[in-house]
């Protein structure tokens, strides 16, 4: 069970009392427990929330949906999501849009600093040229490696160690060689 327990609405007649802290960032109805008491109580609603990310923690990418990233993470797909794309569309032609685009959220990513995905990552927005995508779905091991080492430096900077980066790389490798990508 999560740490953090939201119970919300209170009724206004109790003396009950609740604090949140923090408080949670994004809400969907999957995040709530409904509960219907007796019929002259107004119903409980308890919001469940995960822990937030931590710097280099590695999941499939789809596993950091609803997490904090308080504010100073984010999580970057290794390979990059077009390039996934790519290889998808290339080696399984017979796979809907839908199923291509949610296949790409089961990749592995890893936590890092939001101003160094932003700044370094030659993944990041127009950097991830067509050229590359083409170039990376051929091989995406190979684009992870390469990917993980343009950051390396500024995760070092970061307070990161050689072992850690390599930790996380060998995770990466093993969720991307179980989801058979």
């Amino acid at each position: 069970m999560p740490n953090l327990v939201v119970v919300d609405p209170l009724p206004e007649d109790s003396s009950i009392e609740a604090t949140t802290t923090p408080i949670p960032e994004e809400k969907t109805f999957a995040d709530y427990i409904l509960i219907l008491p007796l019929s002259n109580i107004p119903p409980i609603y308890i919001y469940l929330s995960k822990p937030p990310v931590e710097f280099l923690e590695v999941e499939l990418y789809s596993d950091f949906v609803r997490r904090s990233r308080q504010g100073k993470y984010e999580a970057d797909h290794m390979p990059s999501k077009a390039a996934v794309k790519a290889y998808l569309k290339a080696h399984y032609p017979d796979m809907t849009p839908e199923d291509i685009e949610l296949a790409s959220q089961d990749v592995a990513a890893i936590v890092i600093p939001k101003k160094v995905h932003q700044q370094i990552s030659e993944t990041y927005g127009g950097r991830n040229t067509s050229v590359q995508i083409e170039l990376d779905s051929k091989n995406l091991r190979a684009a992870l490696d390469r990917n993980l080492d343009a950051i390396k430096p500024a995760l070092k900077e970061q307070g990161a160690t050689e072992n850690q980066i390599e930790s996380a790389r060998s995770k990466m490798h093993k969720l991307n060689s179980e989801m058979e990508l």
